[in-house]
């Protein structure tokens, strides 16, 4: 630590302006907190030669849960080798450890926290929920998160900001803006960054602005919003001389909107999207479509996993091409544009 001090010590501070939590997001901080200061589990004992069965833990989400489901039942066909599934509702159906077991699931990330509890020897786990601030409670040889992840477009921003020192960031003032935000800042530690977090109202999204300070200062500024709230924020980016320019904010989001019917007006706004394929193209909501993809690749990983008895370098996907598994994230070629 002091070597890292004295290393950086010239270097530029990260600086945060952020307005007074409430006392809901104090808890939230706090709850962050705790799970980042717990100790990460060392290295485990794996041996794919002794993975016997497939459990698929399902979670109570309305909205991914039949998505995954139902993936499984039309394609598992397709996968001789993945012996049968165990399909597991609810954790607390389990009244024993786990063992020898792939595990596909869960989606929440609820349910992926209290997951270590209820696992015994050699496991392996291909998770469908895409908050890797779940990271810290694994051992890193013993999961892959599997979806597409805000994680992983805060990763795929370097090559666009990796020169820039003063950037503005702008985060939705709830669980997610918050954890992805705290992984941003983790992810550039080296930047001049002014940041504030902003809710709905028309009060609130003007003082968040303002707080970042000048916005001719900023070389970019970064939006982490998972719904559409951005959109009425763009519009108090502006100082009395100009508006900020549209082509320097990059937005990181969870495909929540069609990227086909966005209104003109915001079509300049950094979006995340796939060098592979034209995701505007695609008539289905962009978010299911995403998890139906991550559906896919836990069977292709599965098939893999059993045909093998090693786990996986690279999986080619159909739509999205040849992919990579990077820090125990599948590597999707997210560009921004």
């Amino acid at each position: 630590m002091i070597i890292f001090i004295s290393f950086f010590g010239c270097a530029p501070t990260t600086i945060e302006t952020i307005k007074k939590p409430s006392v809901e997001e104090e808890i939230k901080a706090q709850k962050e907190k705790a799970i980042t200061q717990l100790v990460k589990p060392e290295n485990k004992m794996i041996d794919f030669n002794n993975i016997e069965k497939v459990v698929a833990i399902l979670s109570d989400e309305s909205l991914l849960t039949p998505i995954f489901y139902e993936s499984f039942i039309l394609e598992i066909e397709n996968y001789p080798n993945i012996p049968k599934i165990e399909f597991i509702y609810s954790l607390a159906e389990i009244n024993s450890k786990i063992d020898n077991s792939l595990i596909i699931g869960p989606i929440t990330a609820s349910d992926l926290r209290d997951l270590p509890q209820y696992l015994g020897d050699n496991t392996f786990i291909l998770a469908l929920s895409n908050d890797y601030s779940l990271m810290s409670k694994f051992a890193d040889n013993e999961i892959i998160f599997v979806p597409n992840s805000p994680y992983l477009h805060v990763n795929k921003l370097s090559q666009y900001i990796q020169n820039q020192k003063s950037i503005g960031v702008l985060y939705k003032q709830n669980d997610y803006g918050l954890k992805v935000f705290n992984y941003f800042k983790k992810t550039y530690p080296l930047h001049f960054i002014k940041s504030s977090s902003f809710g709905t109202s028309a009060i609130d999204l003007e003082l968040s602005v303002n707080l970042i300070g000048n916005l001719n200062e900023l070389e970019s500024i970064i939006i982490i919003d998972d719904g559409d709230s951005y959109k009425d924020l763009i519009g108090y980016l502006a100082t009395n001389q100009n508006t900020y320019p549209l082509d320097k904010i990059y937005l990181i989001d969870n495909f929540l909107e069609q990227r086909n019917s966005l209104e003109n007006y915001y079509k300049p706004v950094n979006r995340t999207n796939f060098s592979t394929f034209d995701l505007s193209g695609s008539k289905e909501p962009h978010r299911e479509f995403l998890f139906k993809k991550s559906s896919e690749l836990t069977l292709i990983i599965a098939e893999k996993i059993f045909s093998t008895k090693s786990l996986p370098i690279n999986i080619i996907h159909p739509n999205l091409g040849n992919l990579s598994i990077v820090n125990q994230m599948v590597d999707y070629p997210i560009i921004f544009e």
